[in-house]
């Protein structure tokens, strides 16, 4: 995992282990089971993530560990290409979060069921994480909330 990352990862979860107030605004946990077979792939940089932490939930995203994946993959089955393409890795709110097996792109897919959906992208998956998750980007997703304000006291933006 890149070193940045890994960083801003770390610096939030103390933070957020300071203070039980802030269980409600985010939860990071290590995985204590990693998996030493990461394939060399688009989706490598998932997987290395999912081998140091098993969930995180900052703000409005929820990135599932490994142990949940199963759960939720239902949702694949309204995006195009579908379980040939994508994998459900969480959720921003309410709306399902996918990785793109093939290009390792993020994208959510945005609406209600049996209105039009609108497929937001982010780009690949460190991308993601540093600019929407732990960066400056955050607030198109999640606006000025409890985890913008502690990224924002934390001069992570």
């Amino acid at each position: 995992m890149k070193k940045m990352i890994r960083e801003k990862i770390e610096l939030m979860k103390s933070v957020l282990e300071e203070d039980p107030f802030y269980l409600a605004i985010g939860d990071i946990r290590e995985e204590s089971d990693p998996n030493p077979n990461v394939k060399k792939d688009s989706l490598q940089d998932y997987y290395y993530f999912l081998n140091e932490y098993s969930s995180l939930r900052c703000g409005s995203i929820i990135i599932f560990g490994r142990k949940e994946l199963s759960e939720f993959q239902f949702t694949v089955a309204d995006m195009p290409g579908e379980f040939e393409e994508w994998i459900c890795i969480g959720k921003i709110d309410s709306y399902p979060l996918y990785i793109n097996k093939k290009s390792g792109q993020i994208c959510c897919l945005i609406g209600d069921s049996g209105m039009e959906m609108k497929i937001e992208c982010y780009g690949d998956f460190y991308n993601f994480l540093e600019n929407y998750v732990f960066g400056e980007q955050y607030v198109e997703i999640g606006g000025k909330d409890d985890w913008y304000d502690l990224l924002k006291t934390n001069k992570l933006i």
